[in-house]
């Protein structure tokens, strides 16, 4: 059965939302949840911590990291039932690929439930615009678990998150928090299986999306999905699935627009991404004061909304003067004149931001690649939500999400947390570097992420609310958790990691570890003489040995040049065996010696996740590329943000990058530099 995706104009203006303040928090008195955390984890967690030169109560709870295990091996779960599913004799998918054409409809599906269900438009309903107004989930409206395993993803990116609800959607800024309980109760904790949903709730979500409640596992070329054209808006029934590979769960999407009146025009996900950038320039002319360029809105290094800076670089790049409103267009007319490619988005937005000057030996700014690289996808999200598996697997392997993990220990993830706090000290005590956190300091930050309020909250203990979906190569960073170990060893007087992974022994010393996990052989117990300082923030036994793995699921391989990819790695396998060595040999106390011993068993970990060499390395299935899960890269020369493939007219890769990303203030600054001039109305110095 093919289903429609929403039409074009469903966003939602950004003056009507609360912009100034952190997202609202849920109410878990509104839902009942039937699931209970067990209470007793968070008895030894300390009453406040220290950030800083601040001390705050705990920002999240052991049970939370609980609740938050219970929903990634219900996702593993569903994972392998979706491998296990076997399609038709004559297209009969690997495993990876059904999951990969399952996440696209996975997507597909959270993007009907959020602009048909949640996204509601009650501006009617709520006349004082000056008041936010908060939005409880009700448990009808509670969706599917593939459904719920998208949204997840969603808000580990926060600020792209953060700002997509404030520019499109409504209903998830209003709803605020994750709720995280609600969701647990959807699933049973004993077998990580969803709950049969009741009547009530699985009628609302078939009558207002079109879609089973049930997970779509298994795809045949007969599913389909109706695309609206991007020249006329028509809807075209689509195959998820072709022989041909051009799917739309395929890369290689393709289709016409034949059917009768329509205008018979070919395209692509490239040309649907086009059409979302002419939707919101059509939005930004009509409403400069309201609407906004995607990228332009929450600062990139300090995780707020600033409204004025947004409109100051929309205006800069779209060059909206005092008559934009009588001088817009409809996007069909936008891609007629302009072009249907985003060489040509970035033509356009080249001539504004660098003030009609036709520039070839000026590289597009950084703060244009940020802009474009979100119209790169389909569908109304800033990013390509299709990803899940890579750090879910590393629960699974760590044996968290089993049934009753941590029924008797309540230790481990009492440390997590206690960790996580100590990480965001040692971030704000080192501005400005990228910080690597390891496994358990990771769950910690995954669930703290998910309770928006929260989090958004961090920027009054920090000046800054980090963000955690940027991509880095393996070089970056292996070099970047080289140094963050040595600053904490430094802080706290105890090793950052005790996985036996090797830490640096000279402070020019480049890393990387590779994940493997075991039970097994973990060398020579540890001394029990070892004297440890600081037990609240690593444990000597061996069993805890591996939630201190350096995590490293946001890395990116670069696949041009390969041979590149390859001898870096191998510099990097040698060095760490020469680490391993001289830890064994080392007089500087015990902590070296163990981690010494524990590495004779360990693999590492930041090598290239590319099988060099081959056709396709990321397959030939989803949309993803390497600014989002799969790490494919970006055919062409235009802007692609943090593409690995090639970054602007200079084919810089984004993921090289040493500085970090430039504020909005930095943005517009360059922006105004760069067209000389500078408006009489706005002053940088009021920011």
């Amino acid at each position: 059965m093919a289903t429609g995706l929403p039409n074009y104009s469903v966003s939602k203006s950004v003056g009507a939302l609360n912009i100034g303040g952190a997202l609202p928090g849920y109410d878990t008195a509104a839902g009942a949840p039937d699931y209970t955390p067990s209470n007793a984890l968070n008895d030894k967690l300390p009453p406040t911590f220290r950030i800083g030169q601040r001390y705050t109560e705990p920002l999240i709870q052991p049970s939370d990291l609980q609740a938050h295990l219970v929903l990634l091996g219900a996702f593993h779960r569903l994972r392998e039932e979706v491998h296990t599913q076997k399609g038709q004799a004559d297209f009969n998918l690997e495993p990876n690929e059904s999951w990969a054409v399952f996440l696209q409809r996975a997507v597909h599906r959270f993007q009907l439930w959020v602009t048909r269900i949640i996204d509601i438009d009650d501006a009617d309903d709520n006349p004082d615009q000056t008041v936010p107004k908060t939005r409880r989930l009700s448990s009808d409206e509670c969706p599917p678990i593939d459904v719920i395993m998208v949204w997840h993803t969603y808000l580990l990116s926060p600020r792209t998150y953060f700002e997509d609800c404030l520019r499109m959607h409504s209903g998830l800024e209003k709803m605020g928090s994750f709720p995280l309980l609600q969701m647990c109760s959807t699933i049973d904790v004993e077998t990580l299986l969803p709950n049969p949903p009741g009547e009530s709730r699985s009628t609302l979500f078939k009558s207002l999306t079109g879609e089973s409640f049930d997970p779509p596992t298994r795809t045949t070329p007969e599913d389909a999905i109706t695309i609206h054209c991007p020249s006329c808006s028509k809807g075209i029934s689509t195959p998820w699935l072709s022989h041909g590979g051009n799917g739309y769960a395929q890369r290689g999407f393709s289709a016409i627009c034949n059917i009768d009146g329509g205008c018979h025009m070919q395209f692509d996900l490239e040309t649907l991404g086009v059409r979302k950038f002419y939707e919101d320039m059509e939005k930004c002319m009509l409403d400069p004061t309201r609407n906004f360029l995607a990228n332009t809105l929450v600062d990139h290094k300090r995780g707020v909304a600033i409204p004025q800076l947004a409109k100051e670089l929309t205006g800069l790049v779209l060059k909206i003067g005092p008559n934009s409103r009588q001088n817009s267009k409809r996007p069909e007319d936008l891609g007629s004149d302009l072009g249907w490619k985003m060489k040509d988005v970035e033509r356009l937005c080249r001539e504004g931001y660098l003030s009609q000057r036709n520039r070839p030996d000026v590289a597009t700014p950084r703060a244009l690649n940020l802009i474009l690289a979100s119209y790169w996808h389909a569908g109304p999200f800033s990013m390509d939500l299709a990803s899940a598996g890579s750090f879910i697997e590393k629960m699974v392997n760590l044996g968290w999400t089993e049934e009753g993990r941590f029924e008797e220990d309540t230790d481990t993830l009492t440390r997590c947390v206690v960790r996580y706090h100590a990480f965001l000290d040692l971030m704000v005590s080192t501005p400005g570097k990228f910080v690597v956190p390891t496994l358990d300091i990771d769950l910690a930050w995954h669930t703290h992420q998910l309770l928006c309020s929260s989090y958004q909250k961090l920027y009054e203990i920090m000046s800054i609310v980090p963000d955690h979906d940027d991509k880095v190569t393996q070089g970056a960073i292996s070099t970047a958790y080289d140094q963050t170990a040595e600053a904490w060893k430094v802080k706290f007087s105890v090793p950052y990691s005790v996985c036996g992974c090797p830490p640096p022994v000279k402070s020019n010393a480049v890393g990387a570890l590779k994940s493997v996990f075991s039970w097994k052989g973990k060398g020579k117990a540890v001394p029990t003489t070892l004297y440890n300082a600081r037990p609240d923030l690593v444990s000597i036994d061996d069993n805890k040995a591996d939630e201190t793995h350096p995590s490293d699921h946001n890395s990116v391989a670069l696949i041009n040049p390969q041979e590149e990819n390859a001898a870096q790695a191998q510099l990097r396998r040698r060095e760490l065996v020469r680490r391993a060595k001289e830890l064994t040999r080392s007089q500087d106390g015990e902590w070296p010696v163990v981690q010494g011993k524990r590495a004779v068993d360990h693999t590492y970990a930041f090598l290239s996740p590319v099988e060099y060499g081959v056709k396709d390395p990321f397959g030939q299935y989803g949309h993803g590329d390497c600014s989002a899960y799969s790490g494919s890269g970006v055919l062409g020369q235009f802007a692609a943000g943090e593409c690995a493939h090639g970054n602007g007219q200079n084919g810089l890769c984004g993921a090289l990058f040493s500085h970090q990303r430039g504020s909005l203030v930095d943005a517009v600054e360059q922006g105004i530099l760069m067209a000389s001039r500078l408006t009489d109305h706005f002053s940088l110095d009021t920011v």
